[in-house]
């Protein structure tokens, strides 16, 4: 068979290799070839993938594509016991963009890997930064969220820690009114030391919103993405564990009433689904991992399944057929973990329904998009919860995982004691405006008849966890509320309202699945409180009842 020998000069040398010069033989039609090597010597048998094509390199390190580079770029597929060398201390060199507009081009795209013992190691998963430049968002990362994120990356052992931020690097109402792209937020974690090797999904806000609607805009608009952040879809291996980041967005932007943001051209709408182009790849990415029992990580942006208040299984992407087709893709593989995010809450769902799959949501950085902690009040979500990540510790295939705020949190749980509660919202002039003002969208906790319970926002409620209450001489009954939480209210609802001018405010839902309270008599001097987690791990705390 004729070979096409092809010959190009590396632009850039991430290490010494010998093998940056050397001709690169390629496969007839090949217009995407490379070499993947570690410590400078040829590596057989690694996957590398276009998005839509896989090629496994041969004995001399050597892999070619004949791509259409209609997803922007090449990427290889890192075996376990390797990482990718990283560009700018953490970000990994994983892949490379294509020229799309040179389909004829033979592009030449070489990948280092580095060997490195990963079987165990702990993974960061953060979510919904949301850098925009509003609310003195950057200051507040670094001052709020980056201790926290050190104190994590600094574990025993020298232990491998990578990390995965789950979409919403940014705003995409800010991307030409501030100038902030997801490219820009990249840099910038670069820049301020990101404790960790990252890697990043696409959320709705890595979309374009110039791009106007059409049959390609969900194409199109990802694009800057995709050639400047990371593929929109791809795979890794860490020890014993199959990653995968998948792209489930579908980006519409119709036209809509109203004025748009500075260049936006729609209402930046879109459906959650994994398109067929994209589940075409992850099925023939899965085929390579011949181990069906291999613990999959799959991170998304958004919620595939979740459980209802009585514990049945929601469908959560758009339809419920855009569900099925995803989840069947799992049906050979045993332990399944989708890791979501977007809706600034912390959530771990186990639907009976599905054997194989459990869903971590994980709750934003930003809290509520930096809004409470520029108020001066702490910095937490709409549903109370503090601001925070989530740690996946990896031994071999046994897993641990933990919620990690950020501030000045240190229990799984924040106790309001409702006669207290009820003070405050009767003294606070600003609380009673705002109750005025929207008097059937929150519970007045200034109402006596609030003034016997204790509320517990037990916010690392999870299956398999438990909440205990005592008060001085028995345990008390604990039940679960769906109702708001005080410091949120205060915190941000107030705030807007009374910087509206009087103009209406959105009011949006807020009440926490994890929000419980028990009642107390009059003759109890204090409640003790006590959490354990899934894995046996207690947390205490004493209210008392003055």
């Amino acid at each position: 068979m004729r070979r096409l020998v092809v010959l190009l000069l590396l632009s850039f040398s991430v290490a010494p290799n010998l093998w940056a010069k050397r001709e690169v033989v390629g496969s007839k039609g090949a217009n995407v070839v490379g070499v993947v090597t570690s410590d400078g010597k040829p590596m057989e048998g690694v996957l590398v993938s276009d998005g839509a094509l896989f090629a496994r390199t041969d004995s001399l390190g050597v892999y070619s594509l004949a791509s259409l580079k209609y997803y922007g770029s090449v990427f290889v597929i890192t075996p376990s016991g390797y990482e990718p060398t990283t560009r700018r201390g953490n970000i990994p060199q994983f892949w490379a963009p294509l020229e799309q507009d040179k389909l004829q081009k033979v592009e030449r795209h070489d990948f280092s890997l580095r060997k490195v013992d990963n079987n165990r190691h702990r993974m960061i998963f953060t979510a919904d930064i949301h850098i925009s430049a509003r609310n003195d968002d950057m200051l507040q990362f670094k001052r709020t969220c980056m201790p926290a994120l050190r104190r994590a990356a600094a574990v025993k052992d020298s232990i491998p820690v990578y990390s995965v931020i789950l979409g919403d690097l940014c705003r995409n109402d800010s991307w030409y009114s501030q100038d902030i792209d997801p490219s820009d937020v990249v840099r910038l974690m670069s820049t301020i030391r990101y404790p960790a090797m990252f890697y990043t999904v696409m959320g709705e806000n890595e979309y374009d919103g110039s791009v106007p609607a059409g049959v390609l805009t969900d194409h199109q608009a990802s694009m800057l993405y995709a050639t400047t952040c990371a593929p929109r879809f791809y795979s890794f291996n860490i020890g014993q564990v199959h990653y995968v980041v998948l792209d489930n967005t579908f980006f519409k932007n119709e036209a809509g009433d109203g004025k748009y943001p500075t260049e936006v051209v729609g209402k930046r709408n879109f459906d959650r689904r994994v398109s067929a182009d994209c589940l075409a790849w992850l099925r023939r990415d899965l085929e390579y991992v011949e181990d069906k029992s291999t613990p999959i990580v799959v991170c998304m942006h958004h919620s595939v399944v979740r459980m209802s208040n009585k514990g049945k299984l929601i469908k959560a992407l758009s339809k419920a057929e855009d569900t099925d087709s995803l989840v069947s893709c799992f049906n050979d593989f045993s332990s399944v973990r989708f890791v979501t995010a977007h809706i600034h809450r912390r959530r771990v769902s186990q639907p009976k329904e599905l054997k194989n799959i459990t869903e971590h949501t994980v709750t934003s950085l930003s809290g509520n998009n930096w809004e409470t902690g520029y108020n001066g009040f702490p910095h937490i979500c709409s549903d109370g919860s503090p601001a925070g990540f989530e740690l996946f510790d990896y031994d071999g295939r046994e897993l641990k995982w933990q919620f990690c705020p950020v501030g000045d949190e240190s229990l799984p749980f924040r106790l309001y004691d409702m006669r207290k509660v009820g003070e405050k919202y009767r003294k606070d002039e600003d609380m009673q405006n705002f109750l005025r003002a929207y008097p059937k969208k929150r519970m007045d906790y200034g109402d006596e008849s609030f003034a016997d319970y204790v509320y517990i926002n037990y916010w690392c409620e999870e299956p398999g966890s438990k909440l205990e209450v005592w008060d001085d001489t028995k345990q008390l009954k604990v039940r679960r509320v769906y109702h708001d939480d005080p410091l949120y209210t205060r915190s941000t609802l107030v705030i807007r309202h009374k910087n509206s001018r009087g103009k209406k405010i959105n009011i949006p839902r807020n009440s926490p699945q994890h929000l419980f309270r028990v009642k107390t008599d009059s003759t109890s001097t204090h409640l003790r409180v006590r959490a354990v987690d899934s894995f046996g791990q207690e947390a205490a705390d004493t209210l008392f009842l003055l």
